[in-house]
């Protein structure tokens, strides 16, 4: 472990490692082993570590993998709830309690129990300087200060809040509610900032870049209306604008060549426009801004790389490669560069994900998912009452992709809560999206993970599970490839669905006959946004009232052949970027002779032996370009997860 990683964690390592008990449970309500770098120290030190959720799942890893192995590691068991653990295991294990409250005496329990788990590195750095009491008011007030670092007694103006805003949601930093709360009360008494909607714009990415967004095409249609002659005061209009303001510009500048914000479409720049507006209007010939935002995402890409380490740093990554390549399109000059980088990201990322991965199988879903078969249980937690939701799977659909998808419909009034998660590798639909389905580890359902016949079945049960009757519950898949049709949507037609999960698979079509790799898939999946088919599903779902997600099961990626491999029967199963073997002598034999990383069994069933192809290669004939997925590389590994919202009645309107 990383040195400087250690602090607070040392307390809960050394809590755990000189222990010799050859079963541990560790009560931790307060969630601190959730944490990828206590995991992976531990598992160096012999431990491996397992979350309990229920009893069943339990068992089945316990039989599966550890009862005939108790001599060779230790068995690390973390409880977060309250939840009954098995008798039989409580009298073997050695019980240890930890806790937010012995890492952090001076502070009010209370509040720091609210903080996310990911800031407790600088909580853990300040709490040693604190010298005020455990009062809740002096601990939160301190935590908004030198935690969040939030001068909010300071602010007295739009530009100085949109300052912090920006910088809050760029960074996609979750503030607790209770820090959200103090600092509506106290902006609430400004009387500059008493106009603004306030409760929205704090608490809500999606709200925020929608206003400044509408902000600041109110400030370029004013542009507008001043070279007409409607306007006369240039001043009033660029300098009074808190958007004017140089740190505002320079945050949103960045916001804008990140594609995080819309740039205004379909004017002509009037030549009194100032320069620093120009990056947020997209002009028919922007060649020069392209290779401008080219230069800027490779930049930073590179810049990411250096310090990735954690699995949301790649979240962070991908965006930005996604971005990149929807740039790419519109000047493709700088293929070779974008090559280059793409191939030093995956290096590093295949690296992290051998070495890593396996960290967030021990990781809870909540309070964001991690993995794709987190989805349900996520939507499971946040689901209201009775609220009908529906899941959509976009088989096959890459960050990319998605990004297009996302324009298209962000033009038709859809807002999207983001967020980004990890596929099953091997990224197939018959493991990856059945996980998604089933809400379990590929190694509970090892008896059909060569097929997706069971979908259904395990939607059912993982929602009858969490308490909804199997007749509420609609599953549906082959979505997309005919004209829509309301009546055929069986959550429309079947009026007691209260749970739908549906599957569109026109995108991994497309990618299976993608004659001209990505250049096909681009072009094929803007002449079906066009037939707006997703748009009336999503807006007949939404007038029915259901709460939309939106999912994909794995990514893709271009690959070149390296040459057809055959072995007839004795591989279990072939892709064309991996292949599976349930006879572990037949394993080793072809990873001794093929060009493949040998990939460890990670959540996957006894006998499922992967071999994976290397980064860009793919088992098909030599120098044939297609675009495949089933291998582990940042593209077809990191999926969006996305509640989408119409902006029509979803309170982020005007």
């Amino acid at each position: 472990m990383v040195k400087k990683m250690l602090g607070w964690r040392k307390h809960i390592i050394d809590k755990i490692q000189f222990q010799q008990a050859p079963i541990i449970l560790v009560l931790d309500k307060d969630n601190l082993l959730n944490d990828e770098f206590v995991l992976k120290e531990l598992q160096s030190q012999g431990f491996d570590a397992i979350r309990f959720e229920d009893s069943i799942t339990f068992r089945f890893l316990y039989e599966q993998q550890y009862r005939a192995n108790m001599s060779e590691r230790q068995l690390l068991i973390y409880v977060n709830e309250d939840v009954v653990f098995p008798y039989e295991f409580q009298r073997k294990a050695l019980s240890i309690k930890v806790s937010l409250q012995t890492l952090f005496p001076k502070f009010s329990a209370n509040i720091i129990r609210q903080v996310d788990r990911e800031d407790l590195d600088v909580l853990y750095t300040v709490h040693q300087q604190y010298q005020g009491t455990s009062s809740e008011r002096e601990t939160l007030e301190y935590i908004i200060k030198h935690v969040y670092k939030i001068p909010y007694e300071m602010i007295d103006s739009e530009a100085g809040l949109y300052k912090i805003l920006l910088s809050i949601h760029y960074q996609t930093k979750q503030l607790p509610n209770i820090v959200q709360d103090y600092l509506i009360e106290k902006w609430l008494r400004v009387p500059a900032l008493k106009s603004l909607p306030l409760k929205q714009i704090i608490k809500s990415q999606t709200f925020f870049y929608h206003f400044i967004e509408r902000s600041w095409q109110d400030l370029v249609k004013q542009c507008l209306q001043m070279e007409q002659g409607q306007i006369n005061d240039a001043f009033f209009m660029y300098e009074s604008s808190p958007l004017a303001n140089n740190d505002v510009r320079r945050l949103m500048n960045d916001l804008f060549l990140e594609g995080k914000l819309s740039k205004v479409k379909g004017v002509t720049i009037p030549d009194a426009v100032p320069e620093w507006m120009r990056m947020g209007i997209e002009e028919v010939s922007n060649k020069e801004k392209v290779d401008t935002q080219l230069k800027y995402l490779c930049d930073k890409i590179v810049n990411c790389l250096s310090s990735a380490t954690q699995y949301k740093d790649w979240f962070h990554i991908n965006d930005l490669i996604a971005e990149l390549k929807v740039a790419l399109i519109k000047n493709n000059s700088h293929v070779v560069k974008v090559e280059k980088i793409l191939k030093d990201v995956n290096s590093k990322f295949i690296h992290w994900m051998f070495n890593q991965y396996h960290t967030l199988t021990s990781l809870p879903p909540y309070p964001k998912p991690k993995l794709v078969h987190h989805i349900p249980h996520v939507m499971s937690k946040n689901r209201q009452g009775d609220e009908k939701i529906a899941l959509l799977v976009l088989d096959g659909m890459n960050f990319v992709q998605w990004r297009m998808v996302q324009s298209f419909l962000k033009e038709k009034d859809f807002l999207f809560e983001e967020q980004q998660v990890y596929a099953w590798v091997p990224t197939l639909t018959s493991v990856s999206r059945q996980a998604i389905f089933s809400g379990n580890i590929p190694i509970t359902f090892g008896k059909t993970i060569q097929t997706t016949t069971a979908e259904e079945r395990l939607w059912k049960s993982f929602w009858e599970n969490q308490g909804v009757l199997k007749q509420y519950v609609t599953y549906q898949k082959g979505l997309g490839n005919e004209n829509y049709e309301r009546n055929n949507i069986k959550a429309l037609k079947q009026r007691s669905t209260k749970i739908y999960g549906a599957v569109i698979d026109v995108i991994d079509r497309f990618t299976h006959h993608a004659v001209l790799g990505e250049k096909s898939i681009t072009s094929n999946i803007t002449i079906w946004l066009q037939t707006n088919y997703l748009v009336n599903l999503l807006s007949d779902l939404t007038d029915a009232g259901f709460s939309i997600y939106l999912t994909s099961d794995h990514g893709n990626t271009d690959a070149t052949g390296v040459g057809r491999i055959s072995e007839g029967v004795l591989v279990e199963q072939k892709g064309e970027r991996v292949r599976i073997y349930n006879d572990m002598t037949l394993y080793e034999d072809a990873a001794s002779k093929l060009p493949v990383q040998k990939w460890p069994s990670i959540g996957l069933p006894e006998n499922y032996h992967v071999l994976l192809a290397e980064y860009g290669q793919a088992f098909v004939p030599k120098s044939q370009s297609i675009v495949t997925h089933g291998g582990a590389s940042i593209e077809e590994v990191i999926v969006p997860f996305v509640k989408v919202q119409k902006n029509e009645g979803s309170g982020l309107g005007e």
